[in-house]
């Protein structure tokens, strides 16, 4: 099956390295404004995202390289529309439990661990050495960042942003599109549509609603 990865910046580096690790035929990169006088990205060629009329949807398989999560909601829903499909990258270094269940779209990068029966939605991103203990839900579009440590049964509503090493005590929801901030330790669960960071993490911010 041929392997699509749309956009062209460092996550999406990382995702190929990723999908090369793994033995995954990835035949070009797509992005909507490419770089101007790039045409490979480690060999792999670059194209403009308005070659993608002249992809088969049934023939190919796509992940959104796209670290912003509203982004990449937008354009994974885009794809879905015209009918593509979506696979999945995860590290060979990666420890996944048992009863773990994985949506589609999704990247689990080096040395992160996903414990037993725990739930991990569509689209989402397990960023390098985060683990993620048992019983936990990680909603579609969430994005958990390098480092971080969720204790279990904890629950990330679809959206969330969990900066570079946040901690998350066992018990605890992230409500959806809810960003904490690089380091902070929750101890409490977090509303929806909000800003929170420190230690412990407090809200500072009430974002729009979508």
């Amino acid at each position: 099956m041929d392997i699509y990865i749309y956009a062209a910046g460092g996550h999406a580096k990382v995702i190929l390295d990723i999908l090369h690790c793994q033995g995954k035929n990835v035949v070009a990169i797509v992005d909507d404004a490419p770089p101007v006088g790039i045409s490979h990205i480690h060999g792999i060629p670059l194209l403009h995202s308005n070659s993608i009329a002249n992809i088969e949807p049934n023939n190919s398989r796509w992940i959104v390289a796209i670290g912003n999560n509203k982004t990449r909601k937008k354009v994974s829903m885009r794809l879905q529309a015209q009918g593509y499909q979506f696979t999945n990258a995860i590290h060979p270094s990666a420890r996944i439990g048992l009863g773990v269940t994985i949506g589609e779209g999704t990247v689990i990068m080096a040395n992160a661990v996903i414990n037993t029966d725990t739930t991990i939605g569509n689209h989402v991103i397990i960023n390098t050495g985060a683990t993620v203990d048992h019983d936990c839900e990680i909603l579609d579009y969430s994005h958990i960042a390098p480092g971080c440590s969720l204790c279990g049964q904890v629950k990330t509503g679809e959206g969330s942003l969990l900066g570079v090493g946040t901690k998350v005590i066992p018990l605890t929801a992230i409500g959806e599109w809810t960003t904490c901030g690089a380091g902070s330790i929750v101890n409490k669960s977090l509303p929806a549509f909000s800003v929170a960071y420190g230690c412990p993490a407090k809200v500072h911010k009430t974002l729009a609603k979508l």
